[in-house]
């Protein structure tokens, strides 16, 4: 407690704003993502901004592009002829969901290159859904595409790393773990999923 409360009296680094490349991920134990994925989990790419409104306190954006697919068997339409060779109807999914993100992290300078923080963020999703019987023909036209919108947070807590390159610019790994819900993705017809539980970031950056 006495290094937590050192570390928050003393000057923070002026370094503070951010660009940085990251990963995600995101609780997805809905079962209907399991027509998208076989995992329990939305992984993700994206990139990540701060800008400093404070000594200990950033304004963060952040975007996060996922895609999944797999295939799906219809049940009921296994061929049961013993001279053709086949395993039945089956088609193609994939989903497709972008993450927008906007909230406000606040460290703490507990060493020069260690700065633990807290961060919330609301977070926007659209996604795209596709279902094809014959994923190699782009203008199949029996392929079904519904689009959505959903909204939700994400609340956690990370480490910064921090590794001087010269004078006020420094290079900044950092990993953050936490909780994730976004409420229903509608799909149209198509139905719901539903993305939520345990979430994280991890990345590489440069603060100045």
């Amino acid at each position: 407690m006495l290094s937590l409360l050192c570390a928050l009296a003393a000057p923070a680094l002026a370094s503070s704003n951010e660009i940085s490349f990251e990963v995600g991920w995101l609780g997805a134990t809905d079962p209907a993502f399991d027509t998208f994925s076989n995992g329990n989990t939305l992984g993700s790419l994206g990139l990540r901004a701060g800008y400093a409104i404070h000594p200990n306190v950033a304004i963060i954006a952040g975007w996060q592009h996922a895609t999944n697919g797999a295939t799906v068997d219809v049940p009921g339409t296994e061929n049961t002829d013993a001279d053709y060779y086949g395993s039945g109807t089956s088609f193609q999914t994939a989903l497709y969901t972008d993450q927008i993100s906007v909230g406000s992290k606040a460290d703490v300078k507990v060493w020069k290159w260690l700065h633990p923080y807290v961060t919330a963020q609301v977070v926007g999703m659209r996604g795209l859904a596709r279902l094809d019987d014959d994923s190699g023909d782009d203008e199949n036209l029996t392929q079904v595409q519904r689009a959505g919108l959903t909204g939700g947070f994400l609340a956690g807590g990370g480490l910064d790393f921090l590794i001087r390159v010269r004078g006020d610019v420094y290079i900044a790994p950092y990993v953050e773990v936490g909780y994730g819900w976004m409420a229903p993705l509608a799909l149209k017809d198509l139905g719901t999923v539903q993305f939520s539980g345990f979430s994280g970031r991890s990345g590489v950056g440069v603060r100045f």
